[in-house]
C-alpha cells in the first residue's frame, strides 16, 4: 500500500522501537514541546512582557551596587582587628564588566560559611577553595531581599567562626 505521503504503510505505521533522529542540528528539534515546557515558557513570556531589558538591567545595576556596597561597609577587613572575619569580592567593580553576580571570598573555610548560609534558605554558587557567587537578581530579587541577605550572611559568618574556634579547641587538648 502506497499511501498519499509518499511513504507505504509498513514505513509509516509499523516502524521499529527505535530513534532516528535527523542529522545536525535539526535532531534535536521537537515538533511538539511538552505541555509543561510550553506553560512556564508562556508565564514568563508574560512576565518579560511586562518589562524591558533597560528597565531590568536598571535594577540589576542599583541591587548589585548595593549589594556591593552592604558588604564593603560591614564585612570589610580590619587591619585593627585581624581576628574579624572579612569578605572580600573579587569581581570587577566596574558595572560594565560584571552582571548582577558577585563573587565572595571569605577569610573563614568556605565550606562552613556555605552550609550556613545554606540552612538559612540561602541560594548560592559555592567554589573552591574559599569563593562564593552571590547573585540578586532583578526580576524577582528586592532591595529588601538584598538587605536580609547582608544580615543572614552576618549571621552565617559568626556560626563558621564559631565552629572554626570550637574544632580548633577540641584538637588542642
Amino acid at each position: 500500500l502506497i499511501g498519499w505521503w509518499g511513504h507505504d504503510f509498513k514505513t509509516r505505521f509499523l516502524m521499529e522501537n527505535k530513534l532516528q533522529l535527523s542529522e545536525g542540528i535539526n535532531g534535536f528539534r521537537l515538533s511538539n514541546p511538552p505541555i509543561l515546557l510550553v506553560c512556564a515558557l508562556q508565564a514568563s513570556l508574560e512576565v518579560f512582557g511586562q518589562t524591558t531589558m533597560k528597565a531590568l538591567r536598571r535594577k540589576s545595576v542599583l541591587l548589585t551596587g548595593y549589594l556591593e556596597y552592604l558588604i564593603k561597609h560591614y564585612y570589610n577587613e580590619d587591619k585593627t582587628n585581624p581576628e574579624k572575619p572579612f569578605v572580600k569580592i573579587i569581581t570587577p567593580s566596574h558595572i560594565e564588566e560584571r552582571g548582577c553576580q558577585l563573587t565572595l571570598s571569605f577569610s573563614l573555610p568556605i565550606k562552613s560559611v556555605f552550609k550556613e548560609l545554606e540552612k538559612r534558605g540561602v541560594a548560592c554558587d559555592m567554589r573552591e577553595p574559599n569563593a562564593l557567587r552571590i547573585a540578586p537578581v532583578p526580576l524577582y530579587n528586592s532591595f529588601h531581599d538584598v538587605h536580609r541577605f547582608i544580615e543572614i550572611l552576618g549571621s552565617a559568618i559568626t556560626s563558621s567562626k564559631q565552629t572554626a574556634n570550637n574544632t580548633a579547641l577540641s584538637g588542642s587538648y
